[in-house]
C-alpha cells in the first residue's frame, strides 16, 4: 500500500484534532511538523509519531517528496502560508477556515491553485456530520416545500479566553463572526447557493469592549440568497449561559431542525424523526481526514472546497464590514 508523506504547519488544537484522524488511516505517514513554539512542536511530534520536527516553515517545505500540507495556523497567516506551500510544488493542501482574513487575498489564492494546479480543501467540517448532508438531501428533494427562510442559534457558553490570546483579538480571528458564524455560512450556502447581501452588529472584542473586563463577543446578522431564501444568523462567546447549536429551515409543508445530533420535520400533522446517527467509529472528522487523503489521492477537490471556503469568508468579511459600519447593508 502506498503511503501518502503529510506534514503539518502549526501544532496548536485544531492540528491536534487533524492528526488524531489522519494518524488513524494505514495510508499516511505523518513526516514533518513546524510550530513556532518549539516545546509544543517536539510534544506534538512525540504524541503522533512524526518523522521530526522542522525548525522552520522553509525547512519543512523543503521536503519535495511531500503529498500533502495541513496547514493550522491562524487566520491571519492562512493565505501567506497556503501560497507559500503551494510555491513548493506541493499538490493537497488542507487548511483550517477561514481562507482569508481580507477580500483582497481571495484572487491571490485563486490564481496560484490553478498555476499550481493543485487541490485546496478548507476546513468546515460540518458538511461531513450526518444531519447537515440529511438536510441537504432533504431540501434538495424538495419535501421542505418551498424553504422561505432559516434561522442559525449557536452559543458557545464555556468561551474561557484572555485579552493575550488570539482568539480574544478581532483583528487576527475575526471573533466569533469569522470562527464560528462563518461555519453555518458555509452550510447555508450550500443549501441556498450564492448569497445576495448581508448586514450584521457585532460586540467585535477589543474594538468596543475595555480591557478591564473580560472579553467576549456577539454577532446577529441577516444574509439573503438570490433565491429568495432570508436566513437569521446569531453567534456569542460567552463565559456562562446555556451552550446552544441549533439550525431551522422552514418550508412550507415541513419545517426542518437540527442541533448536529438529531434531525426532525416538523409540520402540523406530524413529527418525523430522521436518522442521522453515525456508524460504529466514524465521526465528522474523520471523514474530513479521509477526504483529505482521498483529495491527494486523486487530485479531485474534496468538501469544502477552496472557492466554496473563499465563498463562506466572503459572506463572514462582509459580516464584519456591516458591524464596523454600523450595520449596514453590504452587497455581494
Amino acid at each position: 500500500m502506498k503511503k501518502f508523506r503529510i506534514s503539518f504547519i502549526a501544532a496548536g488544537r485544531m492540528a491536534n484534532t487533524m492528526a488524531a484522524q489522519l494518524k488513524q488511516l494505514d495510508q499516511v505517514e505523518l513526516v514533518g511538523v513546524y510550530d513556532p513554539l518549539a516545546d509544543r512542536c517536539a510534544q506534538f511530534a512525540q504524541k503522533y509519531a512524526f518523522a521530526k520536527c522542522c525548525s522552520s516553515r522553509e525547512e519543512l517545505l523543503a521536503d519535495k517528496g511531500l503529498d500533502g500540507v495541513v496547514i493550522c495556523n491562524y487566520a491571519h497567516q492562512h493565505c501567506e502560508t497556503i501560497l507559500a506551500t503551494l510555491n513548493t510544488g506541493v499538490k493537497a493542501i488542507f487548511c483550517e477556515k477561514p481562507a482569508i482574513r481580507s477580500l483582497d487575498e481571495a484572487e491571490a489564492l485563486r490564481t496560484a491553485a490553478v498555476q499550481a494546479n493543485a487541490a485546496v480543501m478548507i476546513g468546515h467540517h460540518r458538511k461531513h456530520v450526518p444531519a447537515c448532508i440529511r438536510l441537504k438531501e432533504i431540501i434538495d428533494s424538495g419535501r421542505l416545500g418551498k424553504v422561505y427562510f432559516a434561522k442559525v442559534h449557536y452559543c458557545n457558553a464555556g468561551y474561557s479566553r484572555d485579552w493575550d490570546d488570539y482568539f480574544a483579538s478581532y483583528e487576527k480571528s475575526g471573533g466569533t463572526t469569522l470562527d464560528m458564524a462563518i461555519h453555518f455560512v458555509d452550510l447555508l450556502n450550500w443549501y441556498f447557493g450564492e448569497a445576495e447581501s448581508t448586514s450584521a452588529r457585532a460586540v467585535m472584542l477589543e474594538k468596543t469592549l475595555s480591557k478591564e473586563v473580560q472579553p467576549f463577543d456577539y454577532v446577529t446578522a441577516t444574509l439573503t440568497y438570490r433565491n429568495g431564501v432570508v436566513c437569521g444568523l446569531e453567534s456569542s462567546y460567552q463565559r456562562y449561559g446555556v451552550p446552544v447549536d441549533i439550525m431551522e429551515i422552514y418550508g412550507d409543508k415541513y419545517t426542518a431542525i437540527t442541533d448536529l445530533r438529531t434531525l426532525k420535520l416538523y409540520n402540523r400533522n406530524e413529527t418525523i424523526d430522521v436518522n442521522v446517527s453515525y456508524p460504529a467509529n466514524d465521526s465528522d472528522r474523520l471523514r474530513q481526514a479521509k477526504a483529505f487523503v482521498a483529495m491527494i489521492e486523486d487530485g479531485r477537490p474534496r468538501q469544502t472546497t477552496l472557492e466554496e471556503g473563499l465563498a463562506a469568508a466572503q459572506v463572514g468579511l462582509g459580516m464584519l464590514q456591516s458591524s464596523e459600519q454600523g450595520g449596514e447593508l453590504i452587497r455581494f
